[in-house]
């Protein structure tokens, strides 16, 4: 089976796919700097896929304090790496 793309789809993945590596390495070197607030990655992610995304079990939160009602953080390379999933997912699929 062969997949076809217009060549601006496939800079695009390429793009995103080095803006993914660079997330990571941040993880790596620096994981404080690698976490974004919920309302950040609501933002950035849109909120109904984050939720989606939690619910899943394909990320969780991190809680910054260990009361119910403390910040939650996510981390922005595995924000990334699945809104990179689901953009492939979609060209794939077509």
């Amino acid at each position: 089976m062969a997949i076809t793309m217009e060549l601006y789809e496939l800079k695009n993945i390429c793009k995103e796919m080095a803006a993914l590596g660079a997330a990571t390495i941040v993880q790596s070197n620096a994981p404080s700097k690698d976490l974004v607030s919920q309302r950040e990655a609501y933002r950035l992610f849109q909120e109904m896929r984050v939720r989606r995304w939690v619910e899943q079990g394909l990320i969780t939160p991190q809680r910054n304090g260990a009361a119910p009602n403390s910040k939650r953080f996510y981390s922005m390379a595995e924000l990334q790496s699945l809104n990179n999933a689901e953009t492939l997912k979609t060209i794939i699929n077509r």
